[in-house]
């Protein structure tokens, strides 16, 4: 019996040590509760809404305690007793009356486990915030605003904290603003295809989330807008469409080739531009009027309604958003004005295209060039040869197609090319 005695003696204290080691990881295990606040900003407006996610996968949670600390007042938010959930969340708003600036949330968190004398293992969270319950303080310096539908403004304006937003809003446009010297300067379009009767809003949002609205002077005069017919012969479309047929490899019919190109590349192409506006420098550099293609006549106008044609039967209607201006084949295009290159290759319907940034969301777009004369991020200086005209893309024939974009949206050339309009509305803002 006493062989037997030792090794079982051994085994039992081997058990024994076992099964206290697992109650003794399991029991008073020394994992700590996860605690995450959201968002992240440390800059927080009022109504901020805040999230906390607490975990403990090994005993689960026991309390949560959260408390707001703000000059030398301590404000409790939630006191919560857990039964062994392994998560829990809590939104809460900040209070009504908390005071701006400087302020911390608290988070104490203690699970089941038997550690520290059965109090559990505590977990604990602080983050200091700052709190900024104003918005912006908007200060008109433009006074008056007159506008022609498919036409231009500039409204100028001072702030009196730093943004992360702010600009025009007309419908579903925006409009960005730029900060230049010590104001604020928004070039923004009264869109073609918008009612007069639209409301326009002048907004800033400032880093900590806050928005301030306010209306401003303006006064927008109707426009009607010239319409015209197109037929569309086969032999264009059989010569027109195996250009686009990349786009559209599964299309054979040429008639439907040229929908899907009028309509759908249409659309993107124009999204593209939107993407492109956005690609501009905060100052001017554009002055005096805009150069005109020289000895060059105009075939199309800005938001001329198209009506298409095929045998007899209307099969589309598109708008036209820019000037049509024909001259000698191949002719020279300079630039309308001092800008950056900001894009110089092929885009869809309008063939090879060079477009300019002169600042401020100002943008000038020459399309169906045979030739690209510049790159990208090349500076040009005002009548800068830029290319040469031609009929790539959707052209019909030879000439160019102009363009002025307000951030990416289509406005009126004319009144870019008139240097009173230019001069009442713009430049005696600048």
């Amino acid at each position: 019996m006493k062989k037997f005695k030792k090794p079982l003696l051994i085994l039992i204290t081997i058990l024994s040590l076992g099964v206290i080691g697992f109650c003794y990881l399991t029991f008073f295990e020394g994992e700590v509760p996860q605690i995450t606040l959201s968002p992240k900003t440390t800059l927080v407006k009022a109504g901020e809404g805040f999230k906390v996610e607490v975990k403990d996968q090994k005993q689960g949670l026991k309390e949560v305690e959260i408390f707001l600390f703000q000059q030398n007042n301590k404000l409790p938010l939630l006191k919560k007793q857990l039964n062994r959930e392994k998560e829990f969340s809590w939104h809460f708003n900040l209070p009504p009356k908390l005071k701006a600036g400087e302020f911390t949330l608290h988070i104490l968190v203690r699970d089941y486990s038997l550690r520290n004398l059965g109090k559990g293992n505590l977990a604990s969270f602080k983050q200091t915030f700052t709190y900024d319950p104003n918005p912006p303080l908007i200060s008109l310096l433009s006074r008056t605003h007159y506008l022609n539908q498919g036409g231009s403004g500039l409204i100028v304006f001072k702030l009196n904290e730093p943004v992360q937003k702010t600009g025009v809003q007309i419908g579903n446009y925006f409009f960005p603003a730029y900060q230049f010297k010590d104001n604020y300067y928004c070039l923004f379009a009264w869109p073609y295809d918008l009612n007069t009767d639209t409301v326009p809003e002048l907004i800033a949002q400032d880093l900590a989330g806050n928005i301030a609205q306010t209306g401003f002077y303006y006064h927008v005069n109707a426009r009607r807008f010239p319409k015209d017919k197109i037929n569309l012969p086969l032999s264009f479309l059989k010569r027109k469409m195996p250009y686009f047929q990349k786009y559209f490899p599964q299309e054979t019919d040429p008639l439907q080739l040229f929908l899907k190109v009028n309509q759908s590349l249409r659309q993107e192409n124009r999204a593209q531009l939107r993407k492109i506006g956005q690609q501009t420098l905060t100052t001017p550099l554009f002055k005096d009027s805009f150069l005109r293609l020289p000895n060059a006549a105009r075939r199309a106008s800005f938001a001329e309604e198209r009506t298409y044609y095929f045998e007899g039967k209307q099969v589309d209607k598109q708008t036209h958003l820019g000037l049509d201006l024909a001259s000698i084949a191949r002719a020279k295009v300079p630039a309308a004005n001092k800008g950056v290159v900001v894009f110089a290759q092929e885009l869809g319907i309008y063939g090879q295209v060079v477009i300019l940034d002169h600042g401020l969301g100002l943008q000038t777009l020459y399309a169906h060039l045979s030739e690209i004369k510049v790159k990208p991020g090349e500076k040009v200086q005002k009548g800068q040869i830029i290319g040469r005209t031609g009929d790539t893309g959707l052209a019909g024939g030879d000439h160019l197609h102009f363009a002025v974009l307000i951030s990416g949206v289509p406005v009126n050339p004319v009144e870019w090319f008139d240097a009173n309009w230019l001069k009442n509305n713009i430049y005696d803002r600048l």
